[in-house]
């Protein structure tokens, strides 16, 4: 975080920013969480600086030309799955900035070589039609199933995203209440792997429903952590698409903060959490500058905002255990980034399959894609049994093509698989072999994805991830594993879980923290929720209908 020391910033020439300023709130990262917080914190009338070490605010919520000239992709986070639950998207009218969410019913589809197909989508009932070409037993089951998962989530785990972490033997209490309750206990427990084999029969539907499930990261078999097969199934059913790209959703949270009376520093990265009399009294930007305030939040992950911000010597001793404790994600992400002439079209004999918002081919079998993750864990990969998920952006927006006419035809997609940051072989000499490998077996299950049909290409490795976005270190997209001990109230740890750090002034409220990672909008909300409690504001919002029926069954009385 010191690498600009030494070297004058273009911005400490503007003398109407003044080197030292005092504020309300500083808030350290202007991705998903740190631009919720700054527009409810600073609509409560609070004096709030967003500091963004980007050239642009969003973080994950990046969309760019990285296929230059023209053609927009969104690099990070494509598939908003928290869009019907997240408080933001209620309490701001964000509809008047031309924020305009898409959510298709075909959510995916699993394609195999034979023309075999497995479709995921919106409506369970057109699911279930589709694994009753397989299994029978397969389709009754997850119509029942599915009916009472989506009231799980709904009553239980969506709200309670939003409100804050208990301890474990508190949400047993809670969740005994009824039975709803009662099954999600059922559930948390078993691992993955363990449900879908046990609840399923047929190979394929196995695959398609094991692969939505942990997509994120989450290690099929870690018994402990059954209640996100509930609420990645759902969530993966009900996945919406950002009109314009991702980056709609950060602009227009950024428009609120300005509008509000908000500051939004970009191209300034903090270089040191100020530390005085064992509290946290501001910040120092690389171009020179001091912000002091009364509260400083940061969305980064532990070890950029303790070891290196506040300092190792700063950290209380059982804080600085946890925080070289923690462990990040296990596999990342590997993207290929296509320019093509057409769209992909895939081979199933089912049409429909080939109009899906999500794509995944590779796998013939769950066990080969339990070997390709296992590999992934080990630093490997092998290309003969890898698989992922496609999208065709351009499908779905043709605002990400902005060229002339004569190229107005062509498509922007992207493959993108799960793979280590510290790759066997390395990715500097690896990259080119598996960008080929991911060309090959695109184009054997879509033809027309064949050399002579790709105009230009990007791969963005795990590497290239954290050279975007440093605090998601080792390419970790959560900023940190699932794992039930960093999970709940143990996210990042069970003394900062809740937003306020031993550290006097200085609160969490990033990925790292409950409720985590991909765009869930929960970090953010509750540190704006404990700030503005910690500072005596009046909150202007109040919690969502589904938030106080879930207080009211489950933690009242």
């Amino acid at each position: 975080m010191m690498e600009f020391q030494g070297y004058t910033h273009p911005q400490s020439y503007f003398p109407e920013f003044p080197p030292e300023s005092e504020w309300d709130v500083i808030i350290i990262g202007a991705g998903p969480n740190g631009l919720i917080a700054a527009a409810y914190l600073a609509k409560a009338g609070l004096k709030v600086a967003l500091i963004e070490r980007r050239y642009e605010v969003g973080g994950g919520l990046a969309t760019e030309e990285i296929l230059f000239p023209g053609y927009y992709s969104s690099m990070h986070a494509i598939y908003h799955m928290m869009v019907d639950y997240m408080p933001v998207l209620r309490d701001f009218d964000l509809g008047r900035h031309g924020l305009v969410w898409i959510k298709p019913n075909l959510q995916a589809s699993m394609v195999f070589e034979n023309g075999d197909s497995v479709l995921l989508t919106n409506m369970i009932e057109d699911t279930a039609d589709s694994f009753l070409k397989y299994s029978v037993k397969d389709a009754q089951t997850f119509s029942k199933t599915m009916g009472r998962w989506r009231r799980i989530v709904k009553d239980i785990i969506a709200p309670m995203t939003f409100i804050p972490p208990m301890l474990p033997i508190e949400i047993t209490m809670a969740l005994q209440k009824n039975e709803v309750g009662q099954e999600l206990l059922e559930l948390v427990e078993q691992s993955p792997l363990d449900i879908v084999t046990s609840m399923f029969e047929n190979d394929r539907v196995r695959a398609m429903l094991l692969y939505n499930i942990c997509m994120w990261g989450l290690d099929p078999r870690e018994t402990g952590v059954g209640l996100f097969v509930a609420l990645y199934l759902d969530r993966m059913m009900n996945k919406c698409y950002c009109q314009g790209g991702s980056h709609k959703f950060a602009n227009s949270l950024g428009r609120e903060i300005v509008q509000a009376g908000g500051v939004i520093l970009d191209s300034s990265q903090v270089n040191d959490i100020i530390m005085e009399g064992g509290k946290a009294t501001g910040v120092f930007l690389w171009e020179g500058r001091t912000l002091k305030a009364k509260a400083i939040i940061s969305t980064l992950d532990p070890q950029t905002t303790f070891n290196d911000l506040v300092g190792a010597d700063n950290l209380p001793a059982s804080l600085k255990e946890s925080v070289d404790g923690w462990k990040y994600d296990k596999w990342s992400l590997n993207t290929l980034h296509v320019v093509s002439e057409e769209q992909p079209r895939y081979l199933p004999r089912d049409g429909w399959a080939s109009e899906a918002f999500m794509t995944i081919f590779g796998f013939e079998s769950m066990d080969q894609m339990l070997e390709h993750w296992d590999n992934v864990v080990a630093g490997k990969l092998d290309t003969s049994i890898m698989g992922g998920h496609a999208t065709c952006e351009s499908f779905w927006d043709s605002h990400l093509v902005r060229v002339p006419p004569e190229h107005a035809h062509r498509q922007v997609s992207f493959f993108q698989h799960h793979a280590p940051y510290n790759l066997e072989g390395g990715w500097e000499a690896k990259g080119p072999e598996i960008e080929e490998a991911i060309l090959q077996k695109w184009a054997k299950y879509a033809p027309n994805m064949k050399k002579e049909n790709i105009v230009q290409t990007n791969q963005e490795t795990p590497v290239d991830i954290e050279i975007r976005f440093p605090n998601m270190r080792y390419g970790s997209i959560k900023h940190g594993d699932y794992k039930p001990i960093q999970l709940g109230c143990f996210r990042p740890n069970q003394e900062c879980s809740s937003g306020k750090t031993p550290i006097e002034g200085l609160y969490t409220g990033g990925a790292s923290n409950y409720p985590g990672g991909c765009v869930l909008g929960g970090g953010g909300y509750l540190i704006a929720n404990k700030v503005a409690e910690e500072l005596g504001v009046t909150k202007w919002w109040k919690p969502t209908k589904e938030m106080e029926r879930c207080t009211k069954t489950y933690l009242e009385g």
